[in-house]
């Protein structure tokens, strides 16, 4: 019991400090709201204790607390750096908390040692803050952000095995397709957050169900005809691929791109998202075609959850997405 009074003390912290952050007046108060949400964090990452996630804790820790210490000193000291841009300068530290590129290359190790919790809350609530901080900064989205996508990130996830891994780096992807939403428009903005985040948490509730943490499991793994189609299903639509539910977030942002003339930035993100596409047809390839020890003309009842809302928002999203299309 004190367990669970544990959990919903630092939750209920979690989304106070996320509120406090982005219905701030001044950026002092942002900064307070971002290290409230840091020391929220910290706990519950290490609810179920193991070496794993003690060292993924202190990744995360020192990397957050460094680029904490530069926000606050790039506030502070704003008569310093007259020479440059200071929009530019903050803007560093928030990509650092977002792990963006070129600041991207501790998340994929670090979630390495999380729960399926974790990785949730952090590939998606953590997202919210650092982004509404960059909105409201006046920068220059064809100079600020073409920084971003000059490295491409989606090159370091084809060689990858662990489906935390592939997850982490899927989102680095998506964050800055969300990162030109939110200055665009923030409507479309929330709209993709929504959207991506309920496709994260379903994917992370099966993989949490039937512990799948690498792509070599899914060869051995017996599952049900249904199962598979959702999973294939649900992996489609993080792929963005249409009429899927996952490609209507991204048809909007390029939509938008084209009413702004900005085809440069929609082409290096189409690219990216291409080359993101080499992790998902992995994932695909093991579940379509594993290789059950048990004979497969024998039925299985094991593991027969009751998943039918997955095939219902799969199918639904199918028909929105040609209402919205056409």
């Amino acid at each position: 019991m004190n367990l669970n009074l544990t959990k919903i003390m630092f939750m209920n912290l979690l989304m106070f400090s996320t509120l406090m952050t982005i219905s701030s007046s001044n950026w002092l108060s942002m900064w307070m709201g971002l290290e409230l949400n840091l020391f929220s964090m910290i706990p519950i990452f290490n609810l179920k204790k193991s070496i794993y996630s003690i060292e993924s804790t202190m990744k995360y820790f020192l990397i957050q607390a460094f680029a904490s210490i530069l926000l606050l000193t790039f506030l502070i000291n704003k008569s310093l750096f007259f020479m440059i841009n200071n929009n530019f300068l903050i803007i560093m530290p928030l990509l650092m908390k977002l792990s963006l590129m070129p600041f991207h290359l501790w998340l994929p190790s670090m979630v390495e040692g999380l729960n399926w919790m974790s990785c949730l809350l952090l590939m998606t609530w953590q997202k919210i803050s650092p982004m509404i901080m960059i909105s409201y900064l006046n920068t220059n989205k064809n100079m600020i952000f073409l920084i971003i996508l000059i490295f491409i990130n989606s090159i370091f996830g084809m060689n990858q095995n662990s489906v935390r891994k592939i997850l982490a780096i899927s989102s680095i992807n998506n964050s800055s397709w969300m990162l030109f939403a939110i200055l665009m428009n923030e409507a479309l903005w929330v709209n993709y957050f929504i959207i991506y985040s309920i496709l994260n948490m379903i994917i992370i509730k099966m993989l949490n169900k039937f512990n799948i943490n690498y792509i070599n499991q899914m060869k051995f793994f017996n599952i049900n005809f249904f199962m598979k189609i959702n999973l294939f299903m649900l992996i489609l639509s993080i792929m963005g691929l249409p009429p899927m539910l996952g490609f209507i977030m991204k048809w909007m942002l390029i939509k938008t791109l084209i009413y702004n003339k900005m085809f440069l930035i929609m082409m290096m993100l189409i690219i990216s998202t291409i080359m993101n596409l080499y992790m998902y047809m992995k994932m695909m390839y093991f579940t379509l075609f594993n290789f059950n020890l048990i004979n497969k003309w024998f039925m299985q009842m094991k593991n027969n959850y009751n998943y039918n809302y997955l095939m219902f928002m799969n199918f639904f999203s199918i028909f929105f997405s040609y209402l919205i299309m056409y």
